[in-house]
């Protein structure tokens, strides 16, 4: 049963994107994310490169983009980069193969709004006898009104909780990692949290952290399994935070100030 369930689903979800695809040709609607083409089938021998990551035409690219750290009214689909240590590419065609098509290199956590996401070609190869995946996707997105192409993966916002005694909200943001040919469904990982002070409506960023030393392991994060549970102590005025995953849990604590790892 539950077979024929996702079977349905997948194809429910296939229908609903190619609707989307002509949705599309009438125009570009803003704060809307479109998915081209997400469950392609035709997979190919080998795997996959990023060309945001290419570390040879990181080092020839000096042109450095500012990070959007600021929004005056958060967008419903937004999400956030945190760029590799040296940085990643960005480029202003879906042809990142292209040399000429660098516009430049993010260095820091960037808000972000994803428009649309191209499933292009799904990537596998057999390692020690055990079948690996690899996803040739491309993500258009804004930053600062400002259109880019990426084949880095941004995190999406799994959680929001707005800390009234420090006029800041706290996010936590993960990858979807996906599971087997399904690029991006579920299996959220690399954990991240990002603090923002609130200004009449808007956000500006104020911290941004590591990867959090934690696995989460399980399909999905739904706020209604009570995955991510927290606590606001008036007493030192500190709010804390679990996740809880499939073997592991993150415990932290923000006090306004500074993230701190408690275990």
């Amino acid at each position: 049963m539950m077979y024929f369930r996702k079977a349905a689903l997948r194809v429910a979800q296939f229908i609903l994107s190619s609707i989307l695809i002509l949705v599309m040709c009438v125009g570009d609607v803003l704060a809307q994310e479109f998915v081209v083409a997400p469950f392609n089938f035709n997979i190919q021998n080998g795997s996959y490169a990023s060309a945001s990551t290419n570390a040879e035409a990181l080092a020839h690219t000096k042109q450095e983009i500012a990070p959007q750290t600021f929004m005056s009214k958060p967008e419903p689909n937004l999400s956030m980069l945190f760029p590799q240590p040296g940085g990643i590419l960005l480029f202003k065609s879906q042809n990142m193969k292209d040399p000429a098509n660098v516009v430049g290199k993010l260095i820091s956590p960037s808000l972000v709004v994803i428009d649309t996401i191209f499933h292009n070609q799904v990537y596998r190869q057999k390692v020690n006898g055990v079948d690996q995946y690899s996803f040739d996707m491309c993500y258009s997105l804004r930053i600062d009104g400002k259109r880019y192409y990426t084949d880095f993966r941004p995190h999406t916002i799994d959680y929001r909780y707005p800390l009234v005694y420090h006029n800041q909200l706290f996010m936590i943001a993960s990858q979807e990692m996906g599971y087997e040919m399904y690029a991006d469904k579920g299996y959220p990982e690399h954990f991240r949290v990002a603090v923002f002070e609130m200004q009449n409506g808007g956000i500006q960023m104020h911290f941004a952290s590591e990867e959090l030393p934690f696995h989460y392991g399980l399909e999905f994060l739904d706020e209604s399994d009570n995955v991510i549970q927290s606590e606001y102590r008036a007493e030192n005025q500190s709010f804390y935070v679990e996740i809880k995953g499939l073997n592991e849990t993150y415990k932290g604590v923000w006090n306004g100030k500074e993230l701190k790892h408690l275990n």
